[in-house]
């Protein structure tokens, strides 16, 4: 039995180095979250300020975007006559207030067809609206239901839109 007693530890050591895989094999796991999907724009609502509701129709339409319009007035909430127009691009609407005898725009609203989202930045984002933007009076609208979600943003130009 002595004679094998030198060759113990080195029995040892091998078993414990016989492994069905080497150890740089482990996967790696991350905890990091994984990206968010980056939100691409649907409109480019500061490019549109300064024009009447029937200019803004030209350059949404050649971008492939499909119009609704109301043309029927109605009161708005401030007592002003409005009427709409509402541009579609894939989910995503932007509805234009307007004065129906000025066609000065009254204000924008973004929305998804999904209806609600827990973060109005991405709905901005949607619009190309950054919240900084002065040109802009930027109004959260938040759910009846759930106010921890919203169903979009008024965007309403800060100084009035010129008639031509």
């Amino acid at each position: 039995m002595k004679r094998y007693a030198s060759l113990l530890p080195l029995a040892l050591l091998l078993s414990c180095a016989s492994t069905d895989r080497p150890a740089t094999e482990t996967p790696a796991v991350s905890m990091a979250p994984p990206p968010a999907p980056a939100v691409q724009r649907a409109f480019d609502v500061p490019a549109l300020l300064g024009l009447n509701a029937d200019e803004i129709a030209r350059p949404l339409i050649s971008q492939s975007v499909r119009p609704d319009r109301d043309r029927t007035p109605r009161q708005s909430e401030t007592g002003m006559t409005e009427a709409l127009y509402t541009y579609w691009r894939d989910t995503t609407a932007l509805e234009v207030s307007y004065d129906p005898a000025s066609l000065r725009v009254n204000s924008y609203f973004i929305k998804t067809k999904s209806g609600h989202t827990a973060d109005y930045a991405t709905l901005l984002k949607l619009a190309n609206v950054s919240k900084y933007d002065k040109r802009l009076r930027i109004e959260p609208i938040a759910s009846a239901v759930n106010p921890q979600q919203f169903t979009g943003v008024k965007l309403t130009p800060a100084e009035p839109t010129p008639v031509n």
